[in-house]
């Protein structure tokens, strides 16, 4: 990625946690990364493409945590490497991540994204559907559900209060949880 790029999309970030995606113009944005807004609309052809971009990064990062399933892991270690992998990436990121959730409930970001949200949802669930399934989960569409709420829960309470939800005793927790659970 380019500098540029990346100044786009750090300054949309920032100025779309700000003011919101629909508080937020094109104008605003190149004007804060120190670009032409003629650049942003080259590299992502509208507002709605740059928000796309945005969330495609997130997309990415969820897709790396759950490369452990691709790998040659007995199932109940393919959760744990995806947990570490998860809490890692959200704890690394957590400057981007603290933008996601706090865009995800936008009008605008469910209408814009809502395909893009569908996509990684599905990649997720799916994935994890499949694990359960090698462990012989009597309800491995359930059990896939929870492990993905219940990821996603500890982070957005760790993004509000992380005095409360101390994130490694979290993941500690949970993958001891999952190391040793009855499916």
């Amino acid at each position: 990625m380019t500098e540029n790029k990346l100044k786009i999309l750090q300054s949309a970030m920032q100025l779309f946690g700000e003011a919101g995606y629909d508080g937020t113009s094109t104008k605003t944005i190149a004007q804060h990364a120190g670009v032409s807004e003629a650049l942003i609309f080259r590299h992502y052809d509208s507002k709605v493409g740059l928000l796309t971009a945005i969330m495609q990064l997130g997309f990415e990062q969820i897709a790396s945590s759950m490369e452990a399933y691709q790998q040659d892991l007995e199932p109940r270690q393919a959760i744990v490497e995806h947990i570490k992998a998860a809490f890692q990436i959200f704890q690394k990121e957590h400057v981007f991540w603290r933008f996601a959730t706090q865009m995800r409930f936008h009008n605008s970001v469910q209408y814009n994204g809502a395909e893009l949200i569908e996509q990684v949802n599905s990649f997720v669930l799916q994935g994890l559907q499949f694990n359960f399934e090698r462990l012989g989960a009597k309800n491995p569409r359930e059990e896939a559900r929870i492990l993905f709420a219940l990821i996603d829960g500890v982070c957005l309470h760790w993004l509000q209060t992380p005095a409360q939800y101390p994130i490694a005793a979290m993941q500690n927790f949970i993958i001891n949880k999952y190391q040793h659970a009855e499916f």
